[in-house]
């Protein structure tokens, strides 16, 4: 998904570049390249679509040449204790890389914004939710929040929107890996079961940012700890926006 593209896929092009020049590759063998957002990084990167090969598509490859690096932050093995752990370089490293285009996308955002996930094509997308999400947008709605649908935005106008906005509410998911683009002070709040991890935590620390989260019970933990529907307490939002 878009969070593992981010800081699991895209950082090893920074490993790699320390060691030779990426102009210098013929092809990058990937995960996948059917989603927008994939083709949209390289090309920001400067690097053509002729360049990409999907695994999907192709299971073999016969190289005169093979470059190869580690993961990006598994240090110990453990995704429970490594993915809460995403070290600074790669922060410092997305922001270094595509900061500096968002100046050329002329569309104006909004500086109270709600991320939508309705529009998420996760194969956990049913799995997570907020049971009362039309309470919580209508009460947003009327705080001058607009109510955004990350996959309407090309890969450019998402980060754009995370730099540009001043409030970010929103349910625990992928696209908050866009908080590697926000400013710092930048107000958060995240919605999420009290079982998940502390992902986007670790990254607002790096970023500097005001983060808060409303943890709540979930429905359901059968199918992981990151799934199960919630119910966001309306006055504990009301609170936190507060603060």
């Amino acid at each position: 998904n878009f969070f593992h593209w981010l800081f699991d896929v895209l950082p090893r092009l920074g490993i790699c570049e320390k060691k030779i020049d990426l102009n210098q590759i013929d092809y990058f063998l990937l995960p996948s390249i059917s989603r927008k957002f994939q083709s949209e990084t390289f090309e920001s990167l400067k690097i053509p679509n002729k360049k990409l090969i999907s695994s999907e598509e192709y299971r073999h490859i016969k190289p005169d040449k093979l470059i190869i690096t580690d993961h990006p932050y598994m240090i110990t093995n453990n995704i429970e204790i490594d993915i809460n752990n995403v070290p600074k370089w790669i922060i410092i490293w997305l922001r270094e890389k595509f900061l500096s285009q968002i100046e050329y996308d002329k569309t104006h955002f909004p500086k109270k914004i709600y991320i939508s996930r309705e529009d998420s094509e996760s194969n956990v997308a049913k799995m997570r939710a907020v049971t009362n999400e039309d309470e919580i947008k209508n009460y947003l709605k009327n705080e001058n929040f607009e109510i955004i649908c990350l996959s309407d935005l090309s890969f450019i106008q998402q980060v754009k929107l995370f730099y540009t906005a001043e409030c970010i509410v929103g349910l625990h998911g992928a696209g908050f890996a866009n908080l590697s683009f926000c400013k710092e002070g930048t107000k958060v709040i995240e919605f999420v079961n009290i079982r998940n991890d502390y992902i986007l935590d670790n990254i607002a620390k790096i970023n500097n940012l005001n983060f808060k989260s409303i943890r709540c019970e979930a429905s359901s933990y059968d199918l992981g700890t990151q799934l199960g529907h919630i119910k966001v307490p309306l006055n504990d939002l009301k609170e936190k926006l507060k603060i």
